[in-house]
């Protein structure tokens, strides 16, 4: 069995049921549950980034959570040296110094503590022997796959208490840039650190907290323990809150079947000449265009990029028809469809979501399928904007140095640059700067190109492998990117577009490429937007509902 998984470090660097079911399965209860002591666990957790000797942020994060008034904060071990300098963050922007501590790589449990003065929300850390397989779980952390100050949510369960490899199992989704990121039961408890996963999307593994427990002491001290480590006495309170285990959580999208019946009667397949599929919402245009437009006929929001021509919409009995193009908007991956035969129902677009905050962070929702059940997610964060991908607009794929802390040349795609030129950026040379920013951490590139527009060019300075420095003029656009579906770590992959938004919504659900260009509901069927592309091994992203509406209005001409 161990041979058939492929576990990858992420280097990047009396007892009171809390969930009660006397009444069988509640939904909407459970939903209240995930949101109720969300905010302590949320301000407790941190983006964690190394500091350089002029006590500059450099390379890449990691996350971590602090767990009491004197700045302790677990962490994994394969993020952290001892006594190295970090910057720690909070969610609302505040910023502290800290210094490593001890660090267990057996266990991958490490602990830094804020070194700056100053008062700091914090969380409290549960019991992992408490738990038991089907407790549900959440996760705060800071994944990689893109550059948000603000950890994100993942909803899931404890679905083993010790895996083969020797760490708890979660369903709470990973990647890297979540490693040392906490994990919380229902009550806003750490039950978890982040390690690793494995190929399975349900196979994310966790540090148990009573590890952290067990070495409290040597964790506090500054040091890669390695030999015998002596273990602190640690007593169980017997008042502690236990969570009660949710046999439903493993299929938790058949609870809902009354609101996934309602929505998967507003999504379609649409396939076009080059037999390529994708999902459509069908909208309702009543008040945005004139009645005389509307009659005979319907019309279906989807992915542009994945519509080609020729396109044709398959109706419930199988058939297919020819969709008419009515606009597309490259900025928002949109496309408006039309189809010459009227469809009763479709979403309301006048009567869209206004909003999205933090008090939505969550939130259960659906993306529906047609003639399958749909996805279950909860919303992970609230509106951001995704940079434009270096290795997409660049040609320039990139990792972190994690030991000199240099930004280094992974992968060239399609670059248009003279053969033979003995100057030419190569694979594995050092990324100094673009333009005349300094290349200091991970977010500064993708930063960076999000300035500049498709066809301007910007200028790279890097160091080659024979030393001498360098630099090249690329023009951004758009270049195919061959996926690795081995360093993705999901079987499905990502969609090819993905990037270059000015406003998406994340969540949790584990859509295929194909699976996307759907709408999106919360429980009370609020329209949240259209998913747009499957990001990373955690996220998929969603245009939100306003900015749908937005594009509509846009249109001039039907």
């Amino acid at each position: 069995m161990k041979n058939l998984l492929i576990i990858l470090l992420l280097c990047l660097q009396g007892i009171k049921p809390a969930f009660a079911q006397k009444d069988g399965f509640n939904g909407e209860k459970l939903e209240q549950e995930v949101k109720l002591n969300l905010k302590k666990a949320y301000a407790a957790s941190v983006r964690i980034v190394n500091l350089d000797a002029n006590q500059q942020a450099v390379g890449g994060f990691f996350s971590g959570v602090v767990v009491d008034g004197d700045g302790h904060i677990l962490t994994a071990a394969h993020a952290v040296s001892p006594n190295r300098a970090y910057q720690v963050t909070f969610p609302d922007g505040r910023s502290f110094r800290a210094k490593g501590l001890g660090v267990i790589h057996s266990i991958d449990a490490a602990m830094i503590v804020i070194t700056d003065k100053g008062k700091w929300p914090f969380a409290k850390m549960g019991w992992s022997t408490l738990l038991e397989p089907n407790v549900p779980c959440v996760s705060l952390s800071y994944p990689g796959s893109f550059y948000a100050n603000k950890p994100t949510l993942r909803f899931g369960y404890v679905a083993q208490l010790k895996h083969e490899t020797g760490f708890m199992r979660s369903t709470c989704l990973m990647e890297p840039g979540d490693s040392g990121g906490p994990l919380f039961d229902l009550k806003g408890r750490v039950i978890g650190i982040h390690s690793r996963v494995s190929v399975s999307v349900t196979s994310n593994m966790e540090v148990p907290v009573d590890e952290f427990r067990k070495y409290w002491t040597a964790l506090k001290t500054p040091a890669v323990h390695t030999s015998f480590i002596p273990e602190d006495k640690v007593k169980l309170n017997k008042n502690e809150e236990k969570l009660t285990a949710v046999p439903q959580m493993p299929e938790l999208i058949s609870n809902f079947k009354e609101q996934d019946n309602r929505f998967q009667k507003n999504v379609f397949t649409v396939v076009d000449s080059n037999q390529v599929s994708i999902l459509s919402a069908l909208v309702d245009l009543n008040g945005l265009i004139s009645p005389s437009e509307l009659e005979g006929k319907s019309f279906f929001i989807s992915k542009s990029s994945m519509v080609g021509p020729g396109a044709k919409v398959e109706m419930l009995d199988g058939s297919l028809i020819h969709a008419k193009v009515i606009s597309r908007d490259e900025e928002s991956d949109l496309v408006l469809l039309q189809i010459p035969q009227e469809i009763a129902g479709g979403i309301n677009l006048n009567k869209v979501f206004p909003g999205y905050t933090v008090d939505q962070l969550g939130n259960f929702l659906i993306s529906p399928k047609p003639k399958a059940p749909g996805e279950f997610s909860v919303l992970g964060n609230t509106q951001l904007g995704m940079p434009k991908s270096p290795a997409r607009y660049l040609g320039v794929g990139t990792s972190y140095n994690q030991d000199d802390y240099k930004i280094v040349v992974t992968g060239l795609y399609s670059i248009s640059i003279e053969k033979g030129k003995s100057d030419d950026i190569a694979v594995k040379d050092v990324l100094t700067k673009i333009n005349d920013r300094p290349l200091l951490t991970t977010n500064d590139l993708p930063d960076e190109l999000s300035k500049f527009n498709t066809n301007q060019t910007v200028t790279l300075q890097y160091i080659t492998r024979k030393g001498s420095v360098n630099t090249q003029t690329i023009a951004l656009k758009p270049r195919y990117v061959e996926e690795d579906r081995s360093k993705d770590l999901f079987v499905d992959g990502k969609s090819k577009r993905r990037d270059n938004f000015k406003e998406v919504l994340i969540h949790d659900a584990k859509l295929k490429p194909s699976e996307c260009g759907g709408p999106l509901f919360d429980l009370k069927g609020n329209f949240y937007g259209i998913n747009i592309a499957r990001l990373s091994r955690t996220s998929s992203l969603t245009i939100p509902a306003p900015r749908v509406l937005l594009f509509v209005k846009g249109i001039t001409s039907f």
